[in-house]
């Protein structure tokens, strides 16, 4: 993703896939690229060592292009 990095324009995190999904929609309406990823973190509110999900919504002035599999390029 590093020659998207250039294209970024914010970073989002949420901590449900609903907010991540209401902001991916908004992007999408205004025609932007977005990635979107999740990822474990330590959660704030526990002192047992516990992880909660976080949801990641990277947003692009344009959409980014996928990578190609390797299989795909040699078929």
């Amino acid at each position: 993703m590093a020659e998207n990095d250039a294209n970024l324009l914010s970073t989002h995190f949420f901590d449900s896939a609903a907010e991540a999904t209401e902001a991916v929609r908004a992007a999408d309406l205004l025609g932007l690229g977005v990635a979107l990823s999740n990822r474990l973190v330590p959660d704030t509110d526990s002192d047992d060592g516990s992880f909660v999900e976080e949801w990641v919504v990277d947003i692009f002035a344009s959409v980014p292009e996928a990578e190609a599999d390797s299989e795909a390029e040699v078929a």
